[in-house]
């Protein structure tokens, strides 16, 4: 018996604080929040409240832990207060930071998402390392850097697994617990003054959650100000908490220190059974979903709970947040940033790696354009001089310029694995949007143009295509413009439009609108001028890599003038009918056949005038367009978001 009260006992914790850092944050963060109210609209168009005029307050060394049951509010709490709710929601109250309505995202706050969202590609160390060189500052040294990343693996005790890729569908990685350790160590990286966690234990054993959560509270001991959801923690990590915020169907059951959660429960009437965790205790008789089971009556609890908070605690909680809610110093991001060109450098790097790594973005589309171009080539084999040569020449430049340019939409999926990453690490600030914006850009270039040469090399002189002068260069360089516009297009949809399956549906409805109006299927003068030639031909990127640019009956025209301007010798439609093409002209197979000069052929194509090399500069502009067009529309969706 003996033992086992021992046993019973508390088990006294101590964490040391990590070591003084000159580039830990000099910032004190205090948190407070006032009758907040959280409204959303359900689906039959009605009003839910989520939360009820919710209470609180945070100071640096505090540990908070928001508990509840599921669907009580928790995460909500947590989004409002780190200043993440959407904009479908209506937010009321007051969330004021050293006394300040502040916008907490974008680096002034770090938080780690209940989803692991991370570069699979990347090994442990890799993903910490990169997340240092990003975020830390300029002044700092490599080694330091590295330092940093060392500790974080230690801490988080990952040495076995730091070489270990994170994961994809191709890649075996580390597991679930492990990358939410590594979600946690990139954020702990920076020692930031103010950090939000979700679910960090989620996935992980007893063991790795204790030592996790004893990591964060030392981090919390350096004055740091520490707030995190958490479902049902261990005893052993419940100790670790400061304070405890108790939901439960959007409402305030309890707010103070956690150690006095279990007296307010007694004095309820609602006592902890001996050798039960306390935190399932608490989730036990306040879970209004499953009220009648096992004779429990879990809104009477409420009721009895929520009375006797505000009878012996609530005043003491509104005196508390009045006294943290007094102006103090405002809370800003700190001036010592990485130097943006750096940034840049590290995140092409990044991009690079992680493209050359994953099969799925671009190794499985260059095997589907050599075989496809293979097709190509063996279908149009060594085309000839006839008229029925010159039509299937003008076939198979349409095909590479609409359909090949087409397949580049099946890098979608993975471009959005990207944008998931890119959307964590700004919220935390890892970088601004023309950043990534540019470094997708530089990262991308190599892979498009290796796509574009070996692709041309290919169909090229399989098919028989003039390849005298700068016609072959030019070839693979329209080529590779073209597919760079696609790669930029897809990228401003995807700012756009979020899921990847509607984002493939739109730009495939995008490219084959501007398939109809380049001018192959539906000669350019022939086309409506409202809608359909003006605007839609004029954007339409097709009508510059292959044909159909109308200017005073003149057309810019890119493969298509590529491949017969300045030519000669062949051979007239007439050529094949009996008798020949009549007076001045052998029959077929004779000496002096009628033929036709290339301009003949453009002219038929309604195709003559500038200079094919016009046509890449305009495809260079467009992708540049799209590029700032990616870029403008997350600026303004920021900016909607948190003006």
């Amino acid at each position: 018996m003996a033992g086992d009260a021992e046993a019973s006992k508390p088990v006294s914790i101590h964490i040391e604080a990590p070591a003084a850092s000159k580039y830990a944050s000099a910032q004190l963060a205090t948190l407070t929040w006032q009758n907040l109210t959280v409204k959303a609209k359900d689906v039959k168009g009605g009003t839910r409240q989520i939360l009820k005029g919710v209470r609180g307050c945070v100071a640096p060394k505090d540990m908070l832990a928001i508990m509840g049951p599921s669907g009580c509010g928790k995460t909500t709490l947590l989004d409002g207060l780190a200043g993440r709710l959407p904009g479908s929601v209506e937010q009321t109250g007051d969330v004021l930071l050293n006394g300040h309505r502040s916008r907490l995202t974008y680096g002034l706050s770090a938080y780690v998402t209940q989803d692991e969202v991370l570069v699979g590609t990347l090994s442990v160390r890799e993903t910490l390392l990169y997340a240092a060189l990003m975020r830390l500052p300029s002044d700092m040294s490599y080694a330091e850097k590295v330092a940093r990343v060392d500790d974080a693996i230690s801490e988080l005790g990952l040495q076995e697994a730091q070489h270990t890729k994170i994961g994809t569908p191709f890649i075996k990685g580390v597991s679930g617990g492990q990358k939410r350790r590594v979600s946690i160590g990139c954020e702990l990286i920076t020692h930031p003054s103010l950090l939000f966690l979700d679910e960090p234990t989620s996935g992980l054993d007893a063991a790795a959650a204790f030592y996790v959560m004893a990591n964060i509270r030392g981090l919390a001991e350096h004055n740091r100000t520490v707030v995190t959801v958490i479902h049902q923690p261990s005893s052993e990590v419940f100790e670790l908490f400061d304070k405890l915020c108790l939901l439960s169907g959007g409402e305030l059951i309890f707010f103070g220190p956690a150690t006095k959660a279990l007296a307010m429960f007694e004095e309820a009437g609602l006592p902890c059974p001996a050798l039960r965790n306390p935190t399932d205790h608490f989730l036990h008789v306040i879970n209004r979903d499953f009220q009648g089971d096992h004779g429990l009556d879990p809104d009477a609890n409420i009721a009895k709970l929520v009375g006797v908070f505000n009878s012996r605690l609530g005043k003491e909680l509104d005196e508390h947040v009045g006294q943290l809610t007094a102006r103090g110093e405002e809370y800003r991001m700190g001036d010592s940033r990485p130097n943006p060109i750096y940034q840049v450098m590290v995140l092409t790097k990044r991009m690079f790696v992680n493209n050359w790594r994953n099969i799925a973005v671009f190794w499985l589309r260059l095997g589907m354009y050599v075989m496809l171009c293979i097709c190509i080539g063996t279908i149009y084999f060594d085309l000839d001089n006839t008229w029925m040569g010159t039509y299937s020449r003008s076939a198979l430049l349409f095909f590479v310029v609409a359909f090949l340019t087409f397949m580049s939409i099946a890098g979608f999926p993975a471009f959005q694995e990207d944008m998931q990453v890119f959307i964590r690490e700004r919220l935390n600030g890892y970088y601004p949007v023309f950043t990534f914006a540019l470094a997708n850009t530089l990262a991308s270039a190599p892979f498009i143009f290796g796509i574009a040469i070996i692709s041309s090399a290919v169909v090229y002189w399989l098919a028989g295509l003039n390849d005298s002068g700068d016609r072959f260069p030019y070839f693979f360089l329209n080529l590779y413009v073209s597919l760079t516009v696609v790669e930029s297009m897809m990228m401003a949809i995807a700012a756009v439009v979020p899921h990847y399956l509607m984002g493939i549906a739109a730009g495939a409805g995008m490219l084959g609108m501007y398939m109809l109006v380049c001018g192959f299927f539906q000669p350019v003068g022939e086309l409506p001028d409202p809608v359909w030639r003006y605007p839609m031909h004029y954007i339409s990127y097709h009508s510059y890599a292959f044909a159909g640019f109308m200017k005073n009956d003149y057309a810019f025209a890119g493969f298509m003038k590529n491949e017969f301007d300045g030519t000669s010798g062949w051979l007239c439609p007439c050529y094949t009918q009996a008798g020949g093409c009549g007076a001045g002209f052998s029959a077929p197979g004779g000496p002096n056949p009628c033929t036709m000069t290339g301009q003949d052929i453009l002219d038929y194509w309604t195709i003559s005038g500038l200079n094919k090399w016009i046509d890449l500069g305009i495809q260079v502009g467009m992708a540049a367009i799209y590029r700032l067009l990616f870029w403008l529309t997350l600026s303004l969706k920021e900016w909607m978001t948190h003006r």
